[in-house]
Parts: C-alpha cells; sequence; structure tokens
C-alpha cells in the first residue's frame, strides 16, 4: 500500500526532530503462478511412444531419454534443426497425450500449453498402434477441446516406424484413410532416418506459409 508520511514532513523550525508520522495504507496481497511457454516454431505431438523424441534426437541435437514404454517424456524437450546455412527450425517434443488430456489427465494441460506457442504441428502415429486412425482422431479431439485454435494450426501427419515389415505392410492402408480425410500424411523412421530430411524440409516450407 501507499507509505504514510515520515518524519521529515512533520519538521519544523521549532521541532526539527519531530516523533511522530502517519502510518501507511493498508496492503494488498497477491499470490501469482508465473508460467513460461516454451516458445518453439513446430511441436510434435502423438500418443505415448509413438517416437517423438526419437525423431527430435535425429533431426537436433536435443538429447531428450528415449526408452520403449509410455511416458518416458515427463517434460517438453527443445531441439534446433538446422537444414542449410538460412534454415533454421525450433522444435518442442510434447510428451504424449491420452484421452482426458484437456481435463489435465496425464498432465495434459502442462504439456497442451505449449502446443499454444507453436506454429505448425508434427502429428506423430505409432506404426505398431492397434489403430493409428483411432490415436489420430483423439489427439485432434484433446487439443481441440483445449483451445479451439489448435486445430486450426497446420499439420503434418507421420507414420513413424517404417523400419518395421509390419509397419510397411500397413502404410497404403493408412495413408488412404488420412488422404480421405483430407490429411497430408508421409512415412519415415526416425530410427533409420528414412524421409527426415523430406519431411524437416516440408515442416520448413508450411512454416513459411503459416500465419
Amino acid at each position: 500500500g501507499r507509505g504514510g508520511r515520515g518524519t521529515q514532513h512533520f519538521a519544523t523550525s521549532r521541532n526539527s526532530s519531530p516523533r511522530m508520522a502517519e502510518r501507511g495504507e493498508p496492503e494488498e496481497t497477491k499470490t501469482l503462478r508465473l508460467e513460461l511457454k516454451m516458445i518453439a516454431d513446430i511441436g510434435i505431438v502423438g500418443v505415448p511412444n509413438a517416437g517423438k523424441s526419437s525423431l527430435l534426437a535425429a533431426v537436433s541435437n536435443a538429447k531428450p531419454k528415449i526408452a520403449n514404454y509410455p511416458f518416458t517424456t515427463l517434460s517438453p524437450n527443445l531441439g534446433v534443426a538446422q537444414l542449410d546455412v538460412d534454415t533454421i527450425l525450433v522444435l518442442a517434443d510434447i510428451p504424449g497425450l491420452i484421452e482426458g488430456a484437456h481435463e489435465g489427465v496425464g498432465l495434459g494441460f502442462s504439456f497442451l500449453r505449449h502446443i499454444q506457442r507453436t506454429r505448425v504441428l508434427i502429428h506423430m502415429l505409432d506404426g505398431l498402434a492397434e489403430d493409428p486412425i483411432s490415436d489420430f482422431a483423439q489427439i485432434n479431439s484433446e487439443m481441440a477441446l483445449f483451445d479451439e485454435k489448435i486445430k486450426d494450426k497446420p499439420q503434418i501427419v507421420v507414420f513413424n516406424k517404417m523400419d518395421l515389415p509390419s509397419v510397411r505392410e500397413r502404410w497404403p492402408e493408412v495413408e488412404s484413410q488420412l488422404s480421405k480425410l483430407g490429411y497430408e500424411a508421409m512415412a519415415i523412421s526416425a530410427v533409420s532416418h528414412e524421409n527426415v530430411d523430406k519431411l524437416m524440409w516440408r515442416a520448413a516450407q508450411m512454416l513459411e506459409e503459416a500465419p
């Protein structure tokens, strides 16, 4: 609050050292919670264990924790991918989203907030998932329920783990289904780096075109 007048305000020629002062106004107190949203050009989203951290590690010097079980990544990771002298992308690996993320399930609030600051999304599908298209729809739904503006962000849909024969066999069917839904899709392997460079250049192009 505003402080009261101190002793100097009451000094006179006769009383140069007054022993009085005014009380200040009652103070106002607030408890503030400050939150930092990571700033990245591109957000890598998808279900747990889809290969998001593997992609980030493949295209940048970032060293996210990578393991063959869900929720290996517990906080977003940033990585910088330099495609050439003039083309640099900042990517954020968003920890796996699950059903109910928009309500905070699986630390969904903490993860989804970072997506708000990105301009382009790489939506990774797990090639080994039972139903990748269902996973894709669920993640999009969770993002839209959290913030409707997220659903308008440009997306590149990526079918990962093409280094596995069983996943490679599924790709034509998955590509056809995504095409019918109106989404651009690519098949990659974050482990073998198949089509990873192509993906990054497409992401750079979409970033340039994005508002």
